[in-house]
């Protein structure tokens, strides 16, 4: 790893004469030069603007918080010279590829606003730009965020989600005179526009309650929906503390700059402007790998049966299996329900299988009892657990997440928080909090709830949720009987392994399916992160997506089709030498698959007819 810090000033400052006319502007521009962002003040009011050359990419917009009824960036002056750094660094990841580079340029520019003296500090990288406030000294109350991001004028389309507590809403890719006005959707928010993708969210959120967006007009603005009056601040109870360089800050607010989706999906901004770990920390512990996952296919899980979902994963080379809800309510003559669950534990390990634990977060919402809990889940032989059902994402429950990530940290369990807030990138600074879902994954299409997932859904979220972080979709359906609605094919669903990034993927489905698939041996072998990871030429947000991923020496290709029937063409020009290659195409019906082996080189072109929902996989 390397840190390189230089520091040095620069100020920008322009005033035009006359009679209360004053402007002000500090341009920052990124390592490469090519991307701007500009803050600067208009009619007194602290305001930015980015651009890639001479593209806009956001146009005026408005800067500011609103604390104690004031609002921060109205009267607005700068008032001295924004100090500067660089920041270029890299560091280890689980994910779209092993190592991450963080080089950008990063300003502190001192700002009145309201009367009150606060700092905004930004950086500005080769993919995107942040922007985040440290707090004024004396302020006791958070009452609303006033950062906006105004569009440019020919969206192309735009991928949003509809709101929800638990970031589980449907995921849709509209005109941008779809997406509704005066309502809540959640982040990220992705467009296309003037050649160029840009994806809006948050980063680093840890004492602030969770950023979603509002539109008005071409305007995007930040918005509290879980703390709609805002909130009191209160001492922080976490390790992170919502500080930088010791100053109490808000989150960063981050744009997403990419020339193409390839590049969109392998930024590594969000977690780029997270702290790395703790000095002396060591992660060695957290492992990635596959896990068996009963609930979806048979609800709670049954003492007797466990043996038999240990052994399937045995089977499959999977590394987990997770115990879901219900294990809280087994029972025998002399034995509660966590004498039974090490029992079953105990059997995983011998047949080299680790367990993760569910639990629902009202067992641990105070500080003693989640360390009790979390003790005794270790103290079976747990390797990680599951936290459901959290409280809405306010500030305070925002430290309850942070305390929770390091106290797992400590014990060295994996952690995979559901009906949870989306990732803001500390995963960088708690690698072992290791997926979440926060995103409506297969939950959303099974029978016994009546419920049904539309294509555009699936081919949405890579471009949406999963450019925040890693996503327990809870991917593959393979029994007939569920996938009698949307139809979604065998290969569209393996694709779902590939294409959604979780380092450890938990499969939905019953084992034998899996165990009798004619993809048995490709369940065996699929990782869980990669190398490498190339978004292919034919994917078209909102139409088709199509990942080639790199695990060593073996390229593993996944494709997602949307409602439509339609032919894509890959070419093969990543490989390096011919190699055999196992080709596995939608069957002549939606459960069935059209397998095939054959060599191949970097001069073929594959050409695949995809059926509504259709898919395909190839390792080679």
């Amino acid at each position: 790893m390397k840190n390189i810090n230089i520091l040095f000033t620069c100020l920008l400052l322009t005033i035009t004469t006359g009679v209360f006319a004053q402007k002000q502007s500090v341009t920052i521009s990124s390592p490469d030069k090519k991307l701007k962002l500009t803050v600067f003040t208009a009619d007194k009011k602290l305001v930015y603007s980015v651009n890639a050359g001479s593209t806009p990419i956001i146009k005026t917009s408005a800067l500011g918080l609103m604390a104690d009824s004031a609002d921060l960036g109205t009267d607005a002056r700068i008032t001295g010279a924004a100090k500067l750094s660089q920041i270029n660094e890299t560091y280890s990841i689980l994910g779209n590829h092993p190592i991450a580079h963080n080089h950008a340029v990063e300003a502190e520019i001192p700002v009145t606003g309201a009367g009150k003296k606060y700092s905004l500090i930004v950086r500005v990288y080769n993919d995107g730009v942040a922007i985040r406030y440290t707090l004024p000294a004396d302020i006791k109350r958070i009452d609303a965020d006033h950062t906006a991001w105004t569009l440019p004028d020919n969206i192309t389309k735009i991928a949003w989600a509809d709101y929800s507590q638990s970031y589980e809403g449907l995921n849709y890719v509209t005109p941008f005179e779809k997406v509704p006005e005066g309502k809540t959707i959640m982040a990220p928010v992705t467009f296309q526009t003037n050649g160029y993708y840009v994806s809006i969210t948050e980063a680093d959120c840890e004492t602030f309650s969770d950023m979603a967006l509002m539109r008005n007009g071409n305007v995007l603005s930040a918005n509290f929906p879980f703390a709609k009056k805002g909130w009191e601040i209160k001492p922080p109870t976490a390790v992170l503390n919502g500080t930088y360089h010791g100053k109490a800050v808000s989150p960063w607010r981050t744009t997403l700059v990419a020339r193409s989706l390839n590049a969109l999906v392998n930024s590594d901004l969000i977690t780029n402007l997270c702290p790395a770990p703790a000095k002396g920390s060591d992660f060695s512990w957290v492992k990635p790998g596959r896990s068996m996952w009963q609930w979806w296919s048979v609800g709670s899980p049954k003492y007797e049966d466990q043996k038999n979902w240990y052994d399937a994963a045995a089977k499959l080379k999977w590394e987990y299996y997770l115990v879901d809800d219900g294990w809280r309510y087994w029972k025998q003559p002399g034995k509660d329900q966590w004498t039974l669950l090490k029992e079953v534990v105990d059997y995983g390990k011998t047949v080299g299988v680790k367990s993760i634990i569910w639990v629902d977060s009202k067992e641990f919402r105070k500080a003693a009892d989640r360390k009790a809990y979390l003790e005794k889940v270790k103290a079976v032989g747990a390797d990680g657990i599951k936290i459901d059902f959290i409280p809405d994402a306010t500030a305070e429950i925002m430290q309850w997440y942070a305390e929770t990530q390091q106290e797992c940290a400590d014990l060295h369990l994996l952690l995979n928080f559901h009906g949870s807030v989306k990732p803001t990138g500390l995963r960088r600074t708690y690698p072992n909090d290791i997926t979440r879902e926060a995103i409506r994954g297969n939950e959303y299409h099974m029978t016994r709830y009546h419920r049904v997932m539309p294509p555009q859904h699936d081919i949405t979220v890579p471009f949406t949720r999963l450019l925040a972080g890693p996503a327990d979709f809870t991917s593959v359906i393979l029994n007939p009987k569920e996938l009698t609605t949307t139809k979604f094919t065998w290969p569209h669903e393996f694709a779902q392994a590939i294409v959604y990034l979780s380092p450890i993927i938990h499969f939905a489905d019953q084992y034998q399916f899996y165990l009798d698939s004619p993809m048995f041996d490709l369940f065996q072998q699929v990782p869980t992160v990669w190398d490498e990871t190339r978004v292919l030429n034919c994917t078209s947000m909102g139409d088709v997506v199509a990942f080639a991923r790199r695990k060593g020496t073996t390229w593993w290709i996944g494709v997602m089709n949307g409602g439509t029937e339609q032919e894509v063409k890959i070419p093969l020009d990543f490989l390096t030498k011919p190699t055999k290659a196992t080709l596995v195409y939608d069957g002549d019906t939606n459960t069935s698959v059209d397998r095939k082996e054959q060599t191949v080189s970097n001069k073929d072109v594959l050409t695949i007819k995809l059926r509504p929902s259709g898919g395909f996989v190839a390792r080679m």
